[in-house]
């Protein structure tokens, strides 16, 4: 049969009330003890209250003297006899952990579609994720949800690095938003339906800024190379995996093959070099005739936004050519060179008829 709690005394050097203190009390009359913490631990023991000395021998954020004091004193209890009662566990839930937003972003294609994706990070280490989709001349394209865990998240990521060369690289959550806005403005400009689901990822997608802020690119505090050498390399930029794919439109590849192939005759018996450079004239006339200024600019922004890529590759060198050449691109004025005068543009249909001689070179069948 255990024994009962002795009554604290008046000849106590700490007051009646403090011998007397339940566990939920126990910690904070340590901390207001100071350094006599250890001392009350001791006057705790000597009138066996149990539950204030199982208490501050259980807090590990106790000061260390009265946490000693107090773990000694529960083997002394407990040889008198004394029942140690079990720490109460704290009934009030944690204070929720405040989300933390992150944003990412693929980079567009040749016709300027690009992705992005926005994520809330709880405590819990899930993401509440929204996928979005955006095209020049369309608007939101798509709009979609989802829930992973970091891993799942990390191994998707990764998986789209595989496929693509590249994976998504993290942007500033407000030029991402700021970006999704401009995008859905399109919508409406364009009269093009908007997803569903958009209100629904309202949380993540704004609030959007009232002012679009810097682009990552500008950001990057590169140092810029002279635009003539940026401009000279720049054909050498279609190796890399964000602008591999870029080409013109199916249409103007077509009549690109058209113009070659009604050439043939006045082509037929000529030498290598006379028809590498009627070729090449071809090229630059189609080069001239497709990127108008209007497609020049367009084409500088998205040249520019696959720089974001780049940098987070770590190929700083080449993106800070794609940029000065983005901005050799836009240059549409009398000081700015012609399209079939910048190598990047020229490669798009350098590319289109290297792909179709090599079609053509494929035996039948």
């Amino acid at each position: 049969m255990s024994k009962a709690k002795t009554a604290p005394t008046q000849d106590s050097s700490f007051a009646l009330d403090w011998l007397a203190a339940d566990a939920e009390r126990a910690r904070a009359l340590v901390a207001q003890a100071g350094e006599r913490g250890a001392d009350l631990v001791g006057a705790w023991i000597a009138c066996k209250n149990a539950a204030a000395v199982a208490e501050v021998a259980a807090d590990d954020t106790t000061p260390a003297a009265a946490r000693k004091a107090a773990r000694r004193g529960v083997n002394v209890l407990k040889s008198r006899g004394v029942p140690i009662p079990e720490r109460a566990r704290a009934t009030r839930a944690a204070p929720p952990t405040a989300e933390i937003h992150e944003a990412w972003f693929r980079p567009p294609d040749a016709a300027g579609t690009a992705a992005f994706t926005l994520g809330a990070r709880g405590g819990g280490g899930r993401y509440r994720l929204v996928d979005v989709i955006i095209k020049d001349g369309v608007g939101l394209a798509s709009v979609a949800g989802m829930e992973m865990s970091r891993t799942q998240l990390r191994e998707t990521f990764d998986g789209i690095e595989q496929r693509f060369g590249h994976g998504p690289a993290p942007v500033p959550i407000a030029w991402a938003r700021a970006r999704i806005a401009a995008a859905r403005a399109e919508n409406t400009i364009h009269g093009t339906p908007v997803p569903l689901g958009l209100e629904r990822h309202g949380d993540l997608l704004l609030p959007a800024p009232a002012s679009p802020p810097p682009h990552p690119a500008d950001e990057a505090g590169l140092a810029w190379p002279g635009r003539d050498e940026a401009v000279a390399r720049s054909g050498t930029l279609h190796a890399e995996p964000e602008l591999r794919g870029w080409l013109p439109d199916p249409a103007a590849m077509q009549e690109l093959l058209r113009t070659i192939s009604a050439e043939k005759e006045t082509l037929h018996g000529a030498d290598r070099a006379t028809t590498e450079a009627k070729v090449m004239a071809m090229i630059e006339r189609a080069t001239d005739d497709y990127f108008t200024p209007e497609a020049r600019v367009k084409t500088a922004l998205r040249m520019k936004d696959a720089a974001i890529s780049l940098l987070a590759r770590g190929e700083t060198a080449r993106a800070g050519d794609l940029i000065v050449t983005a901005r050799a691109t836009a240059a549409t004025d009398a000081g700015g060179p012609p399209a079939h005068g910048i190598p990047f543009l020229r490669g798009f249909f350098e590319k289109a008829f290297g792909l179709a001689a090599a079609r053509a070179a494929r035996p039948s069948g």
